[in-house]
């Protein structure tokens, strides 16, 4: 079976077709897939008008802009009540058909952070699915992964809500318009710190050889890290004790290989027994 791992980022230069050129996101990248759909999509409005700062500074977004594969753009600008509290989107196929959706983290200031999901239709940047908000201001949420992590085609989100409180892991698909929660959720883990620059600390591969990808998971202290398998239901494969905590992206380098940048400045390799 070929694994399939979606939502690779890569900075591209921005052209000034179609909508009105706004400016982008401090510090955001532009994330490009190929296919049909969303093929670029990036941040732009800067705005203050959220005091949380959780990703180390005081500016999110206001608007989200994406670009179909003939280049034409669309633009989608949220209201007061809101930011993307985010730096760069992500591109997959979530559901199967073909075409990319554009996931994105959605506060509303007064209910906290939100997985929201769009694509391209026939009026714009249309929602197709979003989770509730975690119910309160200055609460927000990891995109730990994107992956087909069932090995049952399209692909499904791994979420940590509240990394830096409890960290709830939670695998979510696209079903008919819906974000639906494929497994119980399970607490104690964390894929951010506050005030990184790094979305995700989580790393995404095939862990097991099984030809479906795993996902890697910091616990809430960052000092292990856990391999989670989905094929088969929520699986903790093994876990694994750190001599500090880390610091940078994990990385998946083939089959039982785990690399883990750690505070330390040092990276250990972490082998499935």
């Amino acid at each position: 079976m070929k694994l399939r791992i979606a939502g690779a980022l890569v900075l591209l230069a921005l052209s000034a077709v179609g909508i009105k050129a706004q400016a982008r996101l401090p510090d955001g990248d532009v994330a490009a897939a190929r296919g049909q759909g969303a093929v670029r999509a990036w941040y732009a409005n800067p705005t203050d008008r959220y005091d949380h700062g959780i990703l180390g500074d005081a500016i999110e977004a206001g608007s989200l802009v994406a670009e179909d594969a003939g280049g034409q753009r669309y633009q989608l600008d949220l209201p007061q009540s809101q930011v993307f509290e985010d730096i760069t989107p992500r591109l997959a196929d979530l559901d199967g058909d073909g075409r990319n959706e554009v996931i994105a983290i959605r506060t509303t200031i007064k209910a906290g952070a939100a997985v929201a999901v769009y694509r391209i239709g026939a009026s714009g940047l249309e929602g197709v699915g979003a989770t509730a908000p975690l119910g309160r201001t200055h609460r927000w949420l990891s995109i730990a992964g994107i992956a087909d992590f069932t090995g049952a085609g399209g692909a499904q989100i791994a979420i940590v809500k509240t990394p830096h409180i409890g960290g709830i892991l939670e695998v979510l698909a696209l079903r008919k318009g819906k974000l639906v929660s494929l497994f119980q959720p399970v607490g104690g883990y964390s894929s951010h710190f506050i005030g990184s620059r790094d979305l995700s600390l989580a790393g995404v591969g095939d862990v097991d050889g099984d030809g479906i990808a795993d996902l890697v998971l910091p616990a809430q202290a960052r000092r292990s890290v856990t391999v989670f398998s989905f094929a088969k239901g929520v699986r903790a494969l093994f876990e694994a004790g750190l001599p500090s905590a880390i610091s940078r992206p994990i990385r998946v380098d083939g089959v039982g290989r785990i690399r883990v940048p750690l505070e330390s400045g040092k990276i250990v390799e972490v082998k499935s027994r």
